[in-house]
């Protein structure tokens, strides 16, 4: 269908840029028990056929995939009768930017976070891969950090320096509230269920404050 408005280019995994819209599409999704924002990494091992297949259909057609937060369900199907998980509403498409072939067979993949998208609909194909139809929802605004939230940024700071978060090669602007209240939200221990509220704030202010007071709560316990 025709669509006119914001246009961005998206790198892919073999450094090649490909146009992308806020147009409807349809994509697979990759449920998952966690979220990821726009601009963040994730490394994946990857060993159901369903995502095996759909990896290499990705990397062969230069198209990414929707990571989406399991609401209820199991990640891993155990047979064929066993239900699809529950889905949250909106999740993160993504692409991969790394990927190896493991000695036991497994395929490690890294993917980046690109672009935030709402469920429309969705169905499942033969092979049990989840399809949904979405729409791709246009970047929040540059934000710059406040003055009274700048021990958001030192904290970001410390967890940056972690080993495990340091080969994630993360790209972090530290001057811009995107950022701080994306990666805050993906790497400290809150519940998943704030995590995708955090996902579906649409103002990067508002998202630092929610991550005050999340933070208050956790130091309270």
């Amino acid at each position: 269908m025709p669509y006119l408005r914001k246009w961005w280019l998206i790198r892919d995994s073999l450094g090649r840029f490909a146009w992308y819209t806020q147009e409807m599409a349809e994509i697979p999704l990759f449920p998952l028990p966690l979220i990821l924002f726009p601009g963040g990494k994730l490394p994946l091992q990857i060993f159901e056929p369903r995502y095996l297949d759909m990896v290499k259909s990705c990397m062969r057609d230069n198209v990414g995939f929707g990571i989406v937060l399991i609401r209820q369900g199991a990640q891993v199907l155990r047979g064929n009768q066993a239900p699809l998980p529950s889905v949250a509403g909106r999740g993160t498409y993504c692409t991969i930017v790394d990927f190896d072939q493991l000695d036991n067979g497994l395929l490690r993949i890294t993917v980046e976070g690109q672009v935030k998208f709402s469920v429309i609909n969705q169905h499942e194909q033969a092979d049990r891969l989840m399809m949904a139809r979405v729409e791709f929802e246009p970047l929040e605004d540059e934000t710059p950090i406040p003055a009274n939230k700048q021990h958001l940024v030192n904290l970001l700071k410390s967890l940056h320096q972690h080993e495990s978060v340091a080969a994630l090669d993360l790209k972090v602007d530290f001057a811009d509230a995107r950022d701080i209240g994306c990666r805050l939200t993906e790497l400290l221990p809150c519940p998943n269920e704030f995590k995708q509220d955090m996902l579906e704030l649409d103002n990067p202010l508002e998202r630092l404050s929610a991550l005050e007071k999340q933070l208050l709560k956790m130091q309270d316990k």
